[in-house]
């Protein structure tokens, strides 16, 4: 096994390799458990990383989304696109066999856990090389010329991450509009009226001796960037077993393959309210009111940090009065900066009151 130079720091990566398991990774649901897979896997502790290229569309949520509010269901039903719900946080993406998804597992050493610019310096590399003008840009965002091509999540268990991003490349724009639903204040924020808007496909940037790059020789310039190598054959790898698909189809038939898991709770009753928050993403409340008092309070967002507990900030604001004071206490007790990011319980106690804070939940 080789150190190799990445980052500017040397470490150990090994590529994992994922193409003798084709068959489990048609299911959506596995491809959402690779990373909880890879980050508890008892064999591989070092710098790992590896590629996804859907198979099919699929819509792939954050964990903490309100699918009900975010996606078109009905159209997501009516053309067979696939819904899977990620164990990370960030948004909802469409994803389809146009798009390529490459993903870092890490250890945290207190400085690299949710640097995504870090994790993304790669991909920007290869870009370069084939044209794109890209940049880092926001929380979690790859763009050109003003456009997004790239979003990034990242997931945390133990001292294990992962981080990565998609890429897309041909990727069905027209779908990706009509099936992604972002809440009214999460385009706000980017200053756009609708995903056509602020989405792009980045084939159209390369270099006319690049135009027609096959994807597989895209992950090959990446595969060589990453581990600073003019020769695949040097890249230390690692090759999933069939026991380890085993594994991994466990992980997903037990929690990401589940309706619970994918879908949430229903929305039936419930009020949806969220705002986005300048350096922490979009924080949304599903929430009922029965005689004046805060009933059925359920968190939500694209926010990226992993490691709070959104029930303690539920559990505070059960039975609540519906007033400013009664839900700024019961936020002030529920350690918001811990649990969600640095954002005020007089923001959220404003945000659950304020009706013009509303949106549509779909069926």
């Amino acid at each position: 096994m080789v150190s190799k130079i990445f980052l500017l720091e040397v470490i150990t990566i090994i590529y994992v390799d994922f193409s003798n398991g084709l068959n489990y990774l048609k299911d959506p649901a596995v491809n959402q458990a690779i990373s909880e897979f890879l980050e508890q896997h008892p064999k591989l502790n070092d710098t790992l990383f590896y590629f996804f290229h859907p198979q099919t569309p699929i819509v792939i949520c954050g964990v903490n989304q309100n699918v009900y509010a975010e996606v078109n269901l009905e159209y997501l039903k009516k053309h067979n696109i696939r819904l899977a719900r990620r164990g990370a946080g960030g948004g909802a993406v469409y994803v389809d066999p146009g798009n390529l998804t490459y993903c870092f597992i890490d250890t945290d050493n207190g400085t690299n856990y949710q640097n995504f610019q870090l994790y993304a310096q790669p991909a920007l590399k290869v870009l370069h090389k084939l044209g794109v003008d890209a940049i880092f840009g926001g929380r979690n965002d790859l763009t050109v010329n003003g456009k997004k091509f790239s979003g990034m999540s990242s997931l945390k268990i133990g001292s294990r991450f992962s981080c990565g991003g998609t890429l897309m490349i041909d990727v069905d724009l027209d779908a990706a509009s009509k099936v992604l639903h972002p809440t009214k204040a999460k385009l706000a924020s980017k200053g756009v009226k609708s995903v056509h808007s602020r989405v792009t496909n980045i084939r159209q940037y390369f270099k006319p001796e690049y135009k027609d790059i096959t994807f597989d020789e895209i992950q090959d310039m990446m595969l060589k960037e990453v581990f600073k190598t003019d020769s695949l054959a040097d890249i230390p790898t690692y090759k999933l077993t069939d026991q380890d698909f085993k594994d991994l189809n466990a992980i997903d038939q037990e929690k990401y393959g589940s309706k619970e898991w994918i879908y949430g709770p229903s929305e039936d009753d419930q009020t949806y309210h969220d705002q986005h928050f300048e350096g922490i993403g979009t924080v949304g409340i599903g929430f009922s009111v029965q005689n004046g008092f805060l009933v059925h309070p359920k968190i939500y967002g694209d926010f990226s940090l992993m490691s709070g507990n959104l029930g303690e900030i539920e559990d505070n604001l059960k039975g609540v009065p519906m007033n400013y004071d009664s839900l700024k206490e019961a936020l002030h007790n529920s350690h918001l900066e811990k649990n969600i990011g640095k954002v005020s319980a007089d923001a959220i106690a404003k945000m659950i009151l304020d009706p013009n804070k509303s949106e549509v939940i779909n069926s």
